[in-house]
């Protein structure tokens, strides 16, 4: 892939890491000659599963032991080769010590108990002009206090705002107001018949046929055409182009998302990503093949990533404008409404898995933002990193399912949902 987008991707994550407190760490991320771009270590001997524990009143427990937990690997319960807990940040703003790293070896780095860096990564891929502005007050106001005397911050956007790695508030607040609008991979109003990446996948990946002749009428009544051979072609052929689309952006965005969390495993302490977006459609194996590499790097390198769904409270809700769908066989059945609900929810699924696979915290349905971005750079209290040996796995790429239990009623776990088995050495050279 030698797009411009993605060129962009590169640079800016380039320039990240050498803003990422050059001024009083080590150098940040590494450079590869052969690439161009970073390099990425993912250790494929073990899954590591970072774990949040809350009990009834939603408060975080800190006090389970290793044999509290037990793993599950496609229903098939695997011994823990691994376990340590780590301490985020107090009431006062310190993070408190990590406990030893696990029995088998060397785990995560030890987070420095006097230092703490955040990331706050805002989706100018995705935002609308009118979620973008309530996220830019919101995100201002936060910032309007001082950070505590130990945190560093910087300002992302995956198009190009970066604040740097500072203290100052005010170059965090003066980067958020920079914040605008891109929509890069927005397909065209124009297009005839127009068909977003959600109704392309139904079309093209799971054969929908009730999408595929609604999408056939749209085509009719735009070209005023009665060819239904012509039609056919000119509606496969959209929605090739609208998932070939979809499918990139997905993968942009996620590669951006890898490489930041990737950059951010050089610093010092506790290391927080706070991710702000509408959310965004990842249905392609390749999609959950990032998502998985995003989650194994996290989890390495002891980065909390914390969502929020920058929609506010009426994500769910079906707007006006999606009311007539140039279809009457849409109009009759409902499909486009129920479509549009349905794509609503996947947007909200990658936030919630992100969060919910590193033991942060997905902040949705609710329009107070500023109240979210305190809740989610607090943190939660205590998280647990189970670590499972990959001994025994075939190594075909084959997706796995996870489960965690623990042997005290009335909690509630959030935790990893599944991890991609590494493929042999061969096919990773051939992909």
């Amino acid at each position: 892939m030698n797009t411009p987008a993605f060129k962009l991707l590169v640079v800016v994550v380039c320039s990240l890491a050498l803003a990422l407190y050059a001024q009083d760490a080590p150098q940040v991320g590494q450079q590869s000659p052969d690439h161009g771009g970073l390099v990425l270590h993912i250790h494929v001997n073990e899954v590591l599963i970072p774990v949040v524990a809350r009990d009834a009143q939603g408060q975080v427990v800190g006090d389970l032991k290793q044999e509290d937990f037990k793993v599950f690997d496609q229903g098939k319960m695997r011994p823990l080769s691994g376990f340590s807990i780590q301490r985020g940040a107090s009431p006062d703003g310190l993070t408190q010590p990590v406990s030893p790293a696990s029995a088998s070896g060397p785990g995560p780095a030890p987070a420095n108990d006097a230092q703490r860096f955040i990331v706050f990564l805002f989706d100018d891929r995705h935002l609308g002009v009118s979620d973008i502005e309530q996220v830019k007050k919101a995100g201002t106001q936060m910032l309007d206090a001082q950070l505590a005397d130990s945190d560093r911050a910087v300002v992302l956007s995956f198009l190009g705002v970066n604040s740097g790695m500072t203290h100052d508030h005010a170059v965090l607040q003066a980067a958020v107001m920079k914040l605008k609008p891109q929509q890069a991979f927005r397909p065209t109003q124009h297009q005839c018949p127009d068909i977003d990446y959600y109704a392309a996948d139904q079309i093209l990946n799971k054969h929908f046929d009730s999408e595929f002749q609604i999408a056939i009428e749209k085509a009719a009544n735009c070209t005023h055409s009665t060819n239904a051979e012509s039609l056919e072609q000119l509606v496969r052929t959209n929605a090739k182009l609208a998932l070939e689309t979809g499918d990139q952006d997905a993968r942009e965005t996620l590669t951006y998302l890898r490489d930041v969390v990737h950059t951010m495993q050089k610093l010092p302490g506790q290391r927080m990503l706070i991710l702000v977006s509408p959310g965004f459609l990842s249905s392609s194996d390749e999609s959950l093949i990032l998502q998985s590499q995003i989650l194994d790097l996290a989890a390495s390198a002891n980065v909390t990533i914390n969502t929020m769904d920058a929609r506010g409270l009426f994500s769910s809700f079906v707007p006006a404008s999606q009311g007539g769908s140039g279809s009457v066989f849409g109009d009759i059945t409902g499909q486009p409404l129920q479509n549009h609900l349905e794509a609503m929810r996947e947007y909200e699924d990658i936030m919630a898995k992100l969060a919910d696979g590193t033991g942060g915290t997905f902040f949705h349905g609710n329009n107070n933002l500023e109240g979210g971005f305190e809740t989610l750079t607090a943190g939660p209290r205590y998280r647990y990193l189970l670590e499972v040996s990959l001994e025994g796995v075939k190594p075909n790429g084959a997706y796995h399912a996870l489960k965690v239990e623990v042997a005290r009623k009335g909690l509630k776990l959030q935790a990893r949902q599944g991890y991609f088995a590494p493929r042999p050495a061969k096919d990773k050279q051939q992909n």
